[in-house]
């Protein structure tokens, strides 16, 4: 995703004009928080794929507070990508004091040289896929670059049923730099880029009117909507009733593998004798 241009080559509907101006107009990021319903579900999540040491990339990481909490807290060897410059300045405050050992990099996921091979124990998204029309390109590429044996953990928001309709609603332009897709086309992506499902994607969540963009008139909305969905969710949470459904969870998450070489693929040599 080059820094200064558009980029189309692999069907990306969001473009970086976009994502500039939606960082550009974002003051501050919250960081992880193990009191936020969401942090607190996606950190046990990760915590069971990945640990000290292991390599860990967020893909799409303009913004975000994973790369941190990879690195602080989970001390994994953090990475993340991103061709938005304003959404990486965000990410880096996340990670202040920790420079000389978070790698964020500005440039095209795309671009082959940008990003070892074979390289990541965990590949994380979490909006990411879904900006782009050629999602088989995507996950594609993701596979490029995870370790045999790696992980992919990907989340998307929940457009097909009522969230979509508050998208469409409140800012339909924003409704439309998505693909909307449902938890069977995510793993078809997914499986089409040569990934399969160890937990098959599936509506997450049970309630947050927050993962919509409310546009201008989200200064006022914003805050209020925050309270009820955590207020909601813990609740639920606390009853063991955290109800994910098509209708109410706010996203589609699921975690995909990159199967291990066999013994016989990977020794040609071996092969033939054996035979």
């Amino acid at each position: 995703m080059a820094s200064n241009q558009e980029i189309d080559s692999s069907g990306d509907i969001a473009k970086i004009s976009h994502w500039e101006s939606v960082w550009r107009n974002t003051k501050t990021v919250h960081g992880f928080s193990r009191y936020n319903y969401y942090d607190f579900r996606l950190a046990d999540l990760f915590q069971s794929l990945a640990g000290p040491g292991s390599r860990v990339i967020e893909i799409g990481c303009g913004g975000s507070r994973w790369v941190s909490f990879f690195d602080r807290i989970l001390r994994c060897e953090s990475w993340g990508i991103d061709y938005s410059p304003e959404g990486l300045r965000l990410t880096k405050r996340q990670s202040a004091g920790r420079e000389s050992l978070v790698r964020l990099i500005q440039g095209d996921f795309f671009d082959e040289s940008s990003l070892p091979h074979e390289y990541f124990d965990m590949v994380y998204s979490g909006g990411f896929v879904e900006h782009f029309s050629e999602t088989a390109v995507v996950t594609s590429r993701i596979a490029q670059i995870l370790r045999p044996g790696g992980k992919v953990v990907t989340m998307i928001p929940n457009f097909v049923a009522i969230y979509g309709l508050l998208q469409r609603a409140a800012n339909r332009g924003v409704f439309h730099k998505h693909i909307i897709m449902d938890e069977i086309l995510l793993d078809s992506a997914h499986s089409a880029g040569g990934l399969t499902p160890v937990m098959p994607a599936h509506f997450w969540g049970c309630f947050c009117p927050g993962v919509v963009n409310y546009g201008r008139l989200g200064r006022v909305v914003g805050l209020p909507i925050k309270v009820l969905q955590q207020a909601i969710c813990w609740t639920l949470h606390a009853l063991h009733s955290d109800a994910e459904s098509r209708l109410t969870s706010p996203f589609i998450l699921g975690v995909y593998e990159k199967k291990k070489q066999s013994q016989s693929s990977a020794d040609p040599d071996k092969r033939c004798v054996e035979s």
